[in-house]
């Protein structure tokens, strides 16, 4: 047997073994790329299919988030104080205390899939405040007013048979903003008009939801210091700079008026050129003042046509409109009507702490009862001993003629300063006093209950001054569904507050409001107008009003042709005032036509049928703006409400 050596690899073999390695070696490397290609595009499918569920579950807790909002506004519309709005939420299945708590989405669709949901909405309480809010200025606006702070938390859950347990949470800095009405020196739901006969300044920012007309008549001027907001027009054009028309179309009157003079600094000698002042002063609003507080008039019509029906029986906005200062609607039955809740909660009478009624017996002799909206007899045995005092007895629905009217109102009068000596007195009447006092004569009359009757404040130079538990005043709110009558001074008395002093927040409001003098003689008001006089306090030449006024008129028209009387003549006038000024500190709106005092304006120039006149103009008309009365209104007077989802966040 031959051995024989070993012989290395040819060349060719050595080869052949290198390109083996070589392909077993790509086979390795491209085995792994692939797998890592098939494990990336596994990882980037199941994250991709992750991000969507998390897509979906934050489109779930938006869905959410938008109808708890929806649910908190509607609550709040309801007139839920801010404090009990998450107790109600939640008695009524819209929200959970506990945000680990399941609920069933609100929409079906989520339901199917297999969400469930939490939501939460907590009101946080500012420390130290009387009812948890905060004051502060409106963002982008001069208005001032309270907010309210609410955390809204939603939870959306889901589990995945994949992924497992797939939850997102959102919140929300939800807000509710309340601002007194009281944030114009004149402020008109409808068409506002000047045609003053009198000179005329008016102090503070105005606003109307329709056009304004503005010119004065010769030999007088109109003094402007701030800025106009209009909806529309301004003179007759929806170019503010370059109107020219003074008075409404088709409403009565024939005076050649002329412009008002546009003047931030009257006290200064110097007027500014009037088109470069007149283009900073006059605005156009980009939608209307909510002056109604949030109510949606159009729906409360379509919802309850009842509620709101004038005197010929058809549902009107006018009446949506006045209901903050009627009381609620009644059968002829006297059964309660139902209501739109928002108009309900916005209603004086609703809110009122004291209730004073008056009416006629059997035997048609006046009867006056005190109490509460929902017990009217309640403070009858407290105020037994002081309502003489209060409501004398020989001034409970006395015979008063009314020139403007022409007509005997039955008039009742309510002496500010007894009152004001018996909630001093009687602590249990001042506890149930909440700086709102609702007074109304229901006796009926030619055009229903209420119609043909006034209510005087006499006396009033002095108002009740009451304050909180908290030691916030909380003001002297009067309010009638009645025609209203004030005078001489009215809140012309400063109170005490935090070391200081300060006119007492007070606030008017009635179907109509009448000015007369503090020596206005009853004897004489079917007198002619040189026995009407007016009289001012003793060593005084002017009269004094210091109080937010919120009332009604009686609109131009162009067929047949009359004229509201104006911005002038919101508050009436009956007397002779030659020589005399005429002083309203606060604020002075029209939020509705007048429902009973609705004659036609007689201007001075224009004789009743027997030649004699309801008025004579003032030397002057003065409307001061009072800031401290928007900051700081009487407690529970009208406000406009807006609501504002707030920041979000995650939790």
């Amino acid at each position: 047997m031959h051995s024989h050596p070993l012989r290395p690899p040819s060349r060719r073999a050595r080869q052949r073994a290198s390109v083996l390695i070589a392909v077993v070696l790509a086979v390795v490397v491209l085995s792994l790329v692939l797998e890592g290609v098939i494990r990336f595009s596994s990882n980037t499918h199941r994250n991709s299919v992750r991000q969507t569920r998390l897509e979906r579950a934050k489109l779930v807790a938006e869905s959410e988030m938008e109808y708890l909002f929806f649910q908190w506004v509607a609550e709040i519309n309801r007139g839920t104080a801010s404090a009990d709005v998450e107790e109600n939420l939640i008695d009524n299945g819209f929200c959970v205390a506990d945000h680990t708590n399941n609920q069933t989405p609100f929409s079906s669709v989520f339901e199917d899939e297999g969400w469930t949901v939490s939501r939460t909405v907590t009101f946080y309480e500012i420390p130290g405040t009387p009812d948890g809010s905060a004051a502060g200025q409106k963002p982008g606006t001069s208005k001032v007013g309270r907010n309210y702070y609410f955390t809204a938390a939603v939870r959306a859950t889901i589990e995945d048979p994949i992924f497992g347990t797939i939850e997102y949470r959102a919140g929300r800095r939800f807000v509710r903003s309340e601002t007194s009405v009281l944030q114009f020196s004149v402020f008109y739901q409808g068409d506002m008009e000047i045609a003053s006969g009198s000179n005329m300044i008016i102090n503070g920012p105005m606003s109307t939801n329709g056009s304004a007309y503005i010119g004065a008549q010769a030999g007088v001027e109109i003094t402007i210091t701030d800025e106009i907001s209009v909806l529309n027009e301004f003179n007759g054009s929806t170019n503010l700079l370059d109107g020219t028309t003074y008075r409404k179309p088709g409403a009565l009157g024939s005076s050649v008026l002329h412009d008002p003079i546009f003047d931030p600094n009257p006290n200064d000698a110097d007027t500014p050129d009037q088109p470069t002042a007149r283009g900073a002063q006059v605005k156009k609003l980009t939608g209307p003042e909510n002056f109604v507080g949030g109510v949606n008039v159009g729906k409360a019509l379509a919802d309850y046509p009842e509620a709101y029906e004038n005197f010929s029986g058809n549902a009107d906005a006018n009446e949506v409109y006045r209901a903050v200062i009627a009381p609620p609607p009644t059968t002829s039955e006297g059964a309660a009507i139902p209501e739109d809740p928002m108009v309900a909660s916005r209603r004086m009478y609703n809110r009122a702490g004291i209730v004073v009624t008056i009416s006629e017996d059997a035997e048609g002799q006046p009867v006056v009862n005190v109490g509460t909206p929902s017990n009217p007899t309640a403070y009858n045995a407290t105020v037994a001993s002081q309502l003489d005092e209060i409501i004398p007895p020989d001034e409970r629905r006395k015979d008063v003629f009314d020139k403007r009217e022409q007509k005997v109102m039955k008039m009742t009068s309510l002496d500010v300063g007894a009152l004001s000596n018996a909630l001093a007195a009687n602590s249990s009447l001042a506890n149930a006093y909440n700086g709102v006092l609702y007074i109304h004569d229901t006796t009926a009359g030619a055009r229903g209950s209420g119609d043909g009757a006034g209510i005087r404040l006499k006396n009033g130079s002095s108002t009740p001054a009451i304050s909180n538990a908290d030691g916030q005043p909380k003001g002297f709110a009067v309010v009638s569904n009645n025609a209203l009558y004030i005078q001489g001074d009215y809140n012309t008395t400063a109170i005490s507050d935090g070391g200081s002093t300060r006119s007492n927040p007070a606030v008017l409001m009635g179907d109509a409001v009448t000015i007369l003098s503090e020596g206005w003689n009853d004897e004489n008001s079917a007198a002619g107008i040189d026995q009407r006089r007016a009289t001012p306090a003793e060593g005084s030449s002017e009269i004094v009003l210091n109080a937010g006024i919120l009332t009604g008129n009686t609109p131009s028209t162009d067929n047949p042709p009359t004229n509201s009387g104006g911005v002038q003549n919101l508050v009436r006038l009956m007397e002779d005032w030659s020589g005399y000024r005429v002083t309203i500190r606060g604020s002075m709106g029209q939020l509705f036509s007048s429902k009973y005092m609705n004659s036609e304006f007689k201007s001075p120039t224009q004789p009743l049928p027997d030649d004699d006149l309801v008025y004579w103009v003032p030397d002057e008309r003065r409307l001061d703006f009072d800031r401290d009365l928007a900051r700081r209104p009487p407690v529970w007077t009208p406000t406009t409400t807006e609501f504002n989802r707030g920041d979000f966040f995650t939790w």
